[in-house]
């Protein structure tokens, strides 16, 4: 907790709703620079949670999920997005 407090890119992070400092920190932790990253789908494949871009000239073609990342960063941000939806639901 005193690492999060102190790194303002976690605090920025946990105010993402679904987000909270656990996820913060294992994002920050974990996920590489935003440069390497072309778009958000590109990073959401490499944390796994959508299938891997194979497309060439116009043609799509999506892989299949890879379960690529890091298995907890990936857990937490899915129980914090299931748990926001769960309470919008009522």
């Amino acid at each position: 907790m005193a690492w999060y407090r102190s790194n303002e890119c976690c605090r920025r992070l946990a105010t993402i709703p679904g987000v909270g400092p656990i996820g913060a920190v294992l994002l920050v932790m974990e996920a590489p620079a935003p440069e390497q990253s072309a778009s958000g789908r590109q990073f959401a494949a490499w944390m796994g949670l959508t299938p891997r871009d194979h497309s060439t000239a116009g043609k799509v073609r999506p892989g299949v999920i890879t379960r690529a990342g890091d298995e907890a960063l990936r857990k937490t941000l899915v129980v914090g997005s299931t748990s926001l939806l769960r309470y919008f639901d009522r």
